[in-house]
């Protein structure tokens, strides 16, 4: 470094005159010149100056401060008269799942609840083939025993031709027709009136036909026993008939789930009904046709008793 004599200011050793006052430097031993980072050319003899100088090293010329280096501006685009058209994904659509409306609720033979089925808007078809593992298991089912079906807030319930068939508990009185099918306890009943019967023996002319005497019976409850087979007999000619296990003209001593007092059965002119009379376990008759269900109400299939839950 070469130290002004005027001023006192160092200077770099290749300095002519002082960069603080302009005086003539004494001239020390040339070594070579570093490249300095951030140099600019001196408008009087060109030579490469700092842009931190205010006088030229070289000829002593005035050096004027420069501006701050500005950033590069950006390359502007090139146009492209067809510039790719961007691709939208279509964004995947979720299956909505079925909201839940009501479920099946199995009541175990002490009363308390077990597995729940599911039902939502769309058709249920349940059965021994059904995922449900308390269908699967029932060998009293068929494969698909049942459908249920929710229209205009309400679920129905078809039986799809199984072979046991689909049972409702009955509430208040219910009208019989010929060939109804009765659950009382344990005890599956089939309805005849004695009209419809067939006969056993075909008439002859001028022939009677030998039977016990007819007092007027105008129908009849069968119990089933078996495949096609009617094992017991009951026939009514009283305008009421009581079914129990203890009171009554058709009695079921053996069934525990039957009632003391259970059921009736009455003919009111040309119809027959009948009433459960407050069993605990109920009277149940098997549907014919699309049957609609509440919410409380109860529905056999197979081996298993069912209680419709809204959700």
């Amino acid at each position: 470094m070469i130290n002004c004599p005027n001023c006192g200011r160092d200077n770099e050793d290749h300095y002519k005159f002082c960069l603080g006052c302009g005086t003539v430097l004494p001239r020390p031993e040339v070594k070579p010149v570093a490249e300095v980072s951030n140099m600019i050319a001196c408008p009087h003899c060109s030579a490469q100056v700092p842009s931190t100088n205010r006088f030229c090293g070289s000829c002593g010329g005035a050096v004027a401060a420069q501006p701050a280096a500005q950033p590069a501006a950006p390359a502007k685009p090139v146009y492209d008269p067809d510039p790719p058209q961007s691709v939208t994904q279509p964004t995947p659509v979720m299956a909505a799942t079925p909201q839940v409306i009501a479920h099946l609720v199995v009541i175990k033979p002490d009363g308390s609840e077990g597995a729940r089925i599911p039902l939502t808007q769309d058709d249920a078809t349940l059965g021994r083939s059904s995922t449900h593992e308390v269908l699967a298991g029932d060998p009293f089912l068929s494969p698909e025993h049942a459908k249920f079906s929710y229209t205009g807030g309400t679920f129905t319930v078809n039986d799809l031709s199984s072979l046991n068939g689909v049972f409702i508990r009955i509430r208040g009185e219910v009208e019989l027709v010929d060939g109804d099918y009765i659950r009382v306890g344990q005890e599956l009943l089939h309805f005849h009136l004695m009209g419809s019967v067939p006969p056993i023996v075909e008439k002859a002319p001028e022939t009677l036909t030998a039977g016990s005497p007819d007092t007027g019976y105008w129908g009849r409850l069968a119990l089933i026993s078996g495949p096609d087979l009617e094992s017991r007999g009951f026939v009514f000619n009283g305008d009421e008939v009581t079914l129990g296990r203890e009171i009554g003209e058709v009695l079921f001593r053996d069934d525990g789930f039957v009632s003391g007092r259970h059921a009736r059965i009455a003919r009111v002119e040309n119809k027959v009904f009948i009433k459960d009379l407050g069993s605990s376990n109920g009277t149940y008759i098997r549907i014919r046709e699309a049957h609609r269900v509440e919410p409380g109400d109860l529905i056999l299939m197979g081996q298993q008793l069912f209680k419709l839950v809204q959700a």
